[in-house]
């Protein structure tokens, strides 16, 4: 039984929300466990997104061990405790960010992909905003991305897939909620 799209995309979503508001012990467990579950399941995909994210996540330290004021560190000079420590808590963070994102690019296919996001954009609606035409550039977008870098060729016709949502979706959207929850009243 495979879930939609939209389940695992709110998912990701949830484990972002869960990330910004870890610290510590919590965040560097979660981290390291996502990080592994990525370097098992979709290491190539981590791989190209750590390459390039590489000046991402090095200036994320440079501009927070050194331009954040605090206790200086004697072999670093110019760098504060507090700043690396910051640095390297939203290193954390983003490398979670980025190992979830692995592991969704690796189950769901770009149409799958463009599919989940059209399916979780349909509350745009009832404000007057367009979500085919949201997918449609986001998946024109997915399409230039993957010419440039050699991928797939140009399709004349975007076919996104309609699959309904199952008892499994439920239970995702069920964690979902119950991780947002948690956040939020923490």
């Amino acid at each position: 039984m495979r879930l939609h799209p939209a389940s695992l995309i709110f998912l990701w979503l949830a484990l972002l929300f869960l990330a910004s508001t870890l610290t510590g012990a919590g965040l560097t467990l979660v981290c390291v466990l996502l990080l592994l579950g990525a370097l098992f399941a979709a290491a190539t995909h981590l791989q190209k997104l750590l390459r390039r994210s590489r000046w991402l996540l090095l200036m994320l330290v440079v501009l927070f061990g050194w331009m954040t004021p605090g206790t200086p560190v004697a072999q670093l000079p110019g760098a504060s405790l507090e700043g690396l420590q910051l640095g390297a808590e939203q290193l954390g963070r983003l490398i979670l960010a980025l190992a979830a994102l692995a592991i969704v690019l690796r189950v769901l296919s770009p149409v799958e992909l463009v599919a989940g996001m059209r399916t979780l954009l349909r509350p745009l609606e009832f404000v007057g905003l367009p979500r085919d035409r949201i997918a449609v550039r986001v998946a024109l977008t997915l399409e230039a991305v993957e010419n440039a870098a050699g991928g797939m060729a140009s399709t004349a016709v975007l076919r996104l897939p309609q699959q309904a949502f199952g008892l499994a979706d439920g239970a995702v959207a069920i964690l979902s909620l119950i991780l947002f929850a948690f956040m939020v009243w923490r």
